[in-house]
């Protein structure tokens, strides 16, 4: 395949940035320390310089969508889309569960049990949440921790200790990583005249205001 991407995914308290180009694969990801604004920028360079390659040589640009912080989904938002603009090339958009769920984890989850969820923080006491029940996956929504009633759930690690999920009986952190962002790529290509000329715009999900 000779197609090429820069995905960039700034929602989850982190910057995770991935590249395949030339049938190279690689990532670059960094836990915020500083202001999203520089650090992005340095990540951008240090990415491009590691695999040879300029912006220009790109095909596409992906973008996080959320959920999860609300300046960090704008911010790599905005980036994408100048990045997009400023070299002239299409621009699509994933959400975070879509990521988590395309690393191949749910799926022997889903074999065993009929009803599994995704939770990423939202709060101290809520969490987004999608459940995935008979081969079906629910709507995004925001539930209390205390809600819960999967039988399984995959929870993406910036969790931390903020819910009580050992009462669960089958649980696995884990965060997107590049081969689920591959996964979503190589989809996309699939279905490319279904996302053309969309209006990206982060996921706000009805009931809670997300994490500044």
């Amino acid at each position: 395949m000779k197609k090429s991407f820069l995905s960039i995914e700034t929602s989850l308290n982190r910057i995770f940035l991935v590249l395949y180009i030339k049938d190279n694969l690689i990532s670059n990801s960094k836990i915020l320390e500083n202001s999203i604004e520089v650090e992005i920028n340095q990540m951008f360079d240090e990415i491009l310089e590691q695999a040879q390659v300029h912006f220009s040589d790109l095909d596409y640009i992906m973008v996080s969508l959320g959920p999860g912080s609300y300046t960090g989904t704008r911010v790599g938002l905005a980036a994408a889309k100048a990045i997009a603009v400023s070299i002239n090339k299409p621009i699509f958009g994933y959400t975070n569960f879509s990521a988590i769920y395309n690393q191949g984890i749910i799926d022997s989850l889903i074999k065993s049990n009929s009803n599994t969820g995704i939770i990423i923080k939202a709060s101290k006491y809520d969490a987004y949440y999608q459940q995935i029940k008979n081969n079906f996956f629910s709507n995004h929504k925001v539930i209390s921790i205390n809600d819960l009633n999967s039988d399984s759930l995959i929870c993406e690690k910036t969790l931390g200790n903020y819910y009580k999920i050992d009462e669960i009986k089958n649980y696995y952190f884990c965060l997107p990583k590049k081969e689920s962002i591959f996964n979503i790529f190589l989809k996309y290509l699939e279905n490319e005249n279904n996302y053309k000329n969309k209006n990206l715009e982060p996921l706000y999900i009805k009931g809670h205001y997300a994490e500044k």
